[in-house]
């Protein structure tokens, strides 16, 4: 059985992790951008959230920009790891899931769902790009 460079993966990982992060604020503040003002209260700043959400195409657009950060993770886990893509790309879908699933929120939607569905397949196909960059194995 090959070995899984585990600090790849944790790297990776956090990397994809930051990414969304930023992604999913740049993308809020896009479509909030009318709601807010200066001096914003926290309980003003919730209302938009919630109307953000609500009423917008938000949450598709982080669904599928967070699929191509998933798609990023496993090319960089495999990446780093030099060798065996596709066992890291698997990885990497794998800790995505536990992680997506540790943070499950009881009023998931369909997009939740397909999202758990196409994490290891879009983790896979990240680490496909990343083969032609690996050593040739003898």
């Amino acid at each position: 059985m090959p070995r899984i460079d585990f600090k790849a993966v944790a790297i990776a990982f956090v990397a994809e992790l930051g990414a969304d992060a930023i992604i999913q604020n740049i993308v809020f503040f896009v479509f909030a951008q009318d709601y807010l003002a200066d001096g914003i209260s926290q309980q003003r700043l919730d209302q938009v959230q919630d109307t953000i959400l609500k009423t917008t195409s938000f949450r598709p657009c982080i669904f599928v920009l967070g699929m191509i950060t998933t798609v990023l993770g496993g090319y960089l886990a495999a990446r780093l790891a030099r060798r065996i893509p596709y066992y890291h790309g698997l990885a990497m879908g794998t800790v995505g899931i536990v992680f997506s699933l540790a943070l499950w929120n009881k009023d998931a939607v369909w997009y939740d769902y397909v999202g758990l569905l196409l994490t290891i397949p879009a983790s896979i196909f990240g680490a496909h790009f990343a083969r032609p960059h690996m050593p040739q194995e003898s």
